[in-house]
């Protein structure tokens, strides 16, 4: 009888997590160095890794693999009500496993948005968190009409608890009840409040950096885009953002499948994992009141010039590499400073999954490390 994983703690060893991180290594993606980790237990280096196999993204997989292409070209993401709660629920799910029992102060507040909406804020921190250390901005992913704070609880703990700096978390409202662009209103809002808050948060305001992971990683950009000459943003981390919803075709983003590289044994499941991920991108495409491309909810259309530098990650399985590699060509044709981190073997949405996917550890640590070297 298969033993039940428990939630308790980790599902991997400290171990385990080293032997993924030796299996990095950089590929050339034409001009741009890409660091490319895979699960050493995933059976080869382009392997499904086998804990997604067993999570929704794989059992999804499992189930899209039988059905006739003629059938999965029709499948689409509806956004009646019914769908869109089944979806938050989804996204409010806890998928993390406990890794920090202690030492971890974490701070609920509020900041006020221009109309009187108190926008909801959750501050981590520690007593090794040094005045004047720096701030990590985080905006949560869910298809902007989905997700929350705590399901990345665990992920903001393990970072402080490694790394001795501020986050703040913010839950920005939700499209389609809040219009576009109400997101991005509040993200930036929850920017300058960190800005005029800083003594108060015993940060540094010039160190300043933000991060945001699916629909958030693009929050964090128009956050950067917005903030552009002010000095507000030191860095951003975009981890599998989705940059060009419009799928904007030119020299480095094309649909053509090309970006991908499957294990021959599993080529149509695996194309299923990324498949599911292009559905949710293709029905944001007009939906929710995003009409067409603009600087904030599709930066891939404009200058990539005046962005901070920037740390990039997404799984190889995800159809958000289109974004995350082209925006990473863009950014280094501009000038700035980029590094990309692939893990081989994933799909989309990986970091709240702290303890679960080893994976999502070892990003935090990529994230903390592009942070020291910022400052």
């Amino acid at each position: 009888m298969k033993t039940k994983k428990s939630w308790d703690h980790k599902w991997y060893t400290e171990e385990f997590l080293m032997d993924l991180k030796a299996t990095a290594h950089t590929v050339m993606d034409g001009n741009l160095p890409v660091t490319i980790k895979y699960a050493p237990d995933a059976g080869s280096e382009l392997a499904i890794d086998p804990r997604l196999l067993g999570g929704p993204l794989g059992r999804n997989a499992k189930k899209m693999a039988l059905l006739p292409d003629f059938l999965l070209d029709r499948m689409k993401i509806h956004s009646d009500s019914k769908s869109i709660a089944s979806f938050r629920k989804n996204c409010d799910r806890i998928s993390s496993a406990v890794c920090v029992r202690r030492g971890i102060d974490l701070l609920d507040m509020t900041v006020p948005a221009g109309s009187g909406y108190e926008i909801p804020i959750r501050i981590y921190r520690s007593e090794a968190c040094r005045p004047g250390c720096s701030c990590l901005y985080f905006m949560h992913g869910g298809g902007f009409i989905g997700g929350g704070i705590p399901p990345y609880d665990e992920v903001w703990k393990v970072f402080v608890e490694k790394f001795h700096m501020v986050v703040v978390s913010a839950a920005y409202r939700l499209l389609p009840e809040n219009p576009y662009p109400t997101p991005y209103e509040d993200c930036f809002r929850v920017l300058e409040w960190i800005h005029d808050r800083a003594d108060d948060l015993k940060i540094d305001p010039t160190r300043v950096f933000v991060t945001g992971d699916s629909a958030g990683g693009n929050l964090a950009q128009s956050c950067s885009t917005r903030a552009r000459g002010t000095g507000m943003v030191r860095g951003q981390l975009l981890l599998y953002p989705t940059l060009n919803m419009f799928c904007v075709e030119d020299a480095y983003y094309r649909l053509d499948g090309k970006n991908f590289s499957y294990e021959p044994k599993q080529r149509r499941l695996s194309r299923c994992v990324v498949r599911q991920t292009e559905m949710m991108v293709r029905s944001l495409d007009g939906s929710f009141g995003i009409r067409e491309p603009d600087p904030w909810c599709n930066p891939y259309s404009f200058g990539a010039d005046g962005n901070p530098p920037t740390f990039l990650s997404v799984g190889a399985l995800d159809f958000l590499k289109n974004d995350t590699i082209a925006w990473a060509h863009k950014l280094q044709d501009a000038g700035v400073p980029v590094k990309v981190v692939v893990y081989n073997g994933m799909g989309h949405g990986y970091l709240n999954a702290m303890g679960v996917f080893p994976q999502a550890e070892d990003l935090v640590d990529e994230m903390g490390q592009f942070i020291l070297e910022c400052c």
